[in-house]
């Protein structure tokens, strides 16, 4: 993974004067699509910052991967919990395009925590994915295979550009056959 020093290019002008004072902590790789960043059952070390690309969070669940969140520029994602406690993380972090990606090892974020606004941040966009991912849940118990792909088209179209049929249909639990008709039908 080639490295390199500049600004991040995807943060607003608070973050980026707290990238210049915390610059030797950040790492930064280009990383190809279908990379595994972070395999289910290892412990988490870093934490990502998007800068181009998308990554996607999965577990297997009856010997199929189950895709539950899809990140884009400007997300941070992480295993929050595993990295916290050092347990294994429940799922697996994959980009599913060519990334441009910084991180923060767990040992320097605990440098991070020191400053409040490039902290806040990161629990803020934290803490945002994870009201998003409650908001699936529910609609995936209140609604169905096609409320949940018409609230997909509303409230995140970039999902539907930029993400594989496969994955798409496994974040909505349903088959790549279902998806189709859905589709068809909605068009």
């Amino acid at each position: 993974m080639p490295m390199k020093q500049e600004e991040p290019l995807i943060a607003p002008p608070a973050i980026r004067l707290a990238w210049k004072k915390y610059r030797h902590l950040w790492k930064f790789a280009e990383v190809p699509a279908k990379h595994l960043l972070l395999k289910e059952g290892d412990i988490s070390r870093r934490t990502f910052l998007i800068e181009k690309g998308s990554i996607r969070t999965w577990f297997y669940h009856d010997g199929k991967e189950i895709s539950f969140q899809f990140f884009f520029e400007g997300d941070v994602v992480s295993s929050r919990q595993s990295m916290r406690r050092q347990t294994p993380s429940p799922f697996s972090i994959e980009t599913l395009e060519p990334c441009s990606i910084r991180w923060l090892d767990a040992g320097d974020m605990e440098q991070v925590r020191k400053d409040p606004v490039l902290y806040q941040f990161i629990i803020e966009q934290t803490s945002d994915k994870q009201a998003e991912f409650m908001q699936h849940f529910f609609s995936y118990l209140k609604d169905s295979p096609t409320q949940r792909y018409e609230n997909l088209l509303r409230q995140k179209p970039e999902v539907i550009r930029r993400v594989p049929l496969q994955h798409i249909a496994s974040y909505l639990g349903i088959t790549q056959v279902s998806l189709s008709r859905i589709r068809n039908k909605i068009k």
